[in-house]
Formats: C-alpha cells, sequence, structure tokens
C-alpha cells in the first residue's frame, strides 16, 4: 500500500518497486525491534556492496533469503527485494553475482549499472519509447 502511494507510475512488478519493497521491509522490522537507530542502512542507494556490522551489544537482524520456486536468473525482481533489505539494514548472507551489472564472463560488478535499475532508468527509458 506505501509502495503504491510512493509510486512513480511506472508500475509496481519492476526491479525498483522490488528494491522499494525491500527497503521498506527492512525499515519496518528494524523499527519494530528498536533497531532502527543503530542500523540506518545505506543513505543513498547507490548499488555499491553493503554488508552489516554488528555495532554495541545487539545485532542487527539476521535473515536468510528463501526464494521458494521464484526463478534466480541474474537480475530477476527477488535479488531487487534483496537489496533493499540489505540496503535498510538487514544483516543477509549474500553475494553480488546475481545483481544487475555483475558481468560473469569477467567477474566485475558494475555498481553503477546497479543504481540505475534501482533508480528505475530502464523503465524510464521504455516509456520514453512508448511516447
Amino acid at each position: 500500500e506505501l509502495v503504491s502511494t510512493q509510486s512513480t507510475g511506472a508500475g509496481l512488478t519492476n526491479y525498483a518497486a522490488s528494491y522499494a519493497v525491500g527497503l521498506l521491509l527492512a525499515r519496518r522490522l528494524n523499527q519494530k525491534y528498536k533497531l532502527d537507530d543503530v542500523y540506518k542502512g545505506v543513505e543513498e542507494a547507490d548499488g555499491e556492496d553493503y554488508y552489516v556490522e554488528k555495532e554495541g551489544e545487539r545485532g542487527a537482524f539476521y535473515c536468510v533469503l528463501d526464494v521458494g520456486l521464484s526463478r534466480t536468473s541474474a537480475g530477476a525482481r527477488v535479488f531487487g527485494v534483496l537489496k533493499g533489505a540489505v540496503d535498510g539494514g538487514l544483516d543477509i548472507p549474500h553475494s553480488n553475482k546475481r545483481f544487475p551489472g555483475y558481468n560473469a564472463e569477467t567477474s566485475e560488478y558494475d555498481a553503477a549499472a546497479h543504481r540505475s535499475r534501482i533508480m528505475g532508468a530502464h523503465v524510464r527509458n521504455y516509456m520514453q519509447q512508448l511516447i
């Protein structure tokens, strides 16, 4: 509901919306367990690798991603939710190999390409082609 009110009108089934769901989930979970003051996550979505480190007496909320029957191809929306949750301050073990911007041939990760997906540039470009 909250994601739909903040939507840009580009829909709720794209990578950018999935990232927003993960970020919202992390913020609300940290708030519920009063960890939001300690584990704030990233200030700005930049696509860079981010791992939560223990600060103080209480550790970050630890989760494990269970994709179930979802397809786990590179750039899938489930990894958008994962990145949003990690950027929101949850401790989820992960690798950047399935994020957009990772090149399997060179084993290099392009954070700018991932940031572009998070910000919905691919959706904006598609919408401009339709006009």
